[in-house]
C-alpha cells in the first residue's frame, strides 16, 4: 500500500482551490507565471499602443499658443483612456492569477493584487512621461523663460 502523509496548513477550507490540487507542480506554478507576465507585458504595449498613444498624439498636437487649453473632450477622453486600461489590466490580472493555479484563494489574490499594482504603475509612470511633455510644450508655447531668461 500507499504511505499517507498529514502535514498543517494555513489555508481555512472555504479558500482551498480543490481544483489546482495534483495539476501543478511549484515549477509548473512558477512557469505559469512568467506565462503571465508576458500576456501582462503584452497587454500594456496593447493599451499603450491602440488606446494611449492616440490620446497621446491629440494632446501633444494641439496648438496651445495664446493660453488655449484642451476642451472638456479631451479630458473626457483622457479619463476613458484610464478607464480602458485598469478595465484591461484587471482583466489580464485576473485570468493570470487564475491560470498559475494557486492551491488557495488568498495566494490568488495576493498575486493579483501585485500583478495589478505593477500594471498601474505602469500606466501611472506613462501619464507622468505624457503630463511633462505636454507641460512642456505649454510653457514653451507661451514663451516661458527659464531663471536666466533663456526661452525653453
Amino acid at each position: 500500500g500507499n504511505k499517507i502523509t498529514l502535514q498543517a496548513i494555513l489555508s481555512e477550507p472555504d479558500t482551498v482551490q480543490w481544483l489546482n490540487f495534483g495539476n501543478a507542480s511549484f515549477a509548473e506554478q512558477l512557469s505559469r507565471l512568467f506565462i503571465g507576465f508576458g500576456a501582462i507585458f503584452l497587454a500594456l504595449c496593447f493599451w499603450s499602443l491602440v488606446f494611449y498613444a492616440p490620446y497621446a498624439y491629440a494632446v501633444m498636437s494641439f496648438n496651445y499658443a495664446n493660453g488655449q487649453q484642451p476642451g472638456m473632450i479631451y479630458g473626457l477622453a483622457f479619463s476613458m483612456v484610464v478607464v480602458m486600461g485598469n478595465q484591461i489590466m484587471y482583466e489580464v490580472c485576473a485570468r493570470v492569477s487564475d491560470y498559475v493555479g494557486f492551491r488557495s484563494s488568498d495566494s490568488k489574490a495576493v498575486c493579483y493584487m501585485i500583478l495589478f499594482t505593477v500594471s498601474c504603475l505602469w500606466n501611472v509612470l506613462v501619464d507622468m512621461v505624457t503630463t511633462y511633455y505636454v507641460a512642456e510644450q505649454i510653457m514653451m508655447e507661451l514663451g516661458f523663460r527659464t531663471y536666466n531668461g533663456k526661452m525653453l
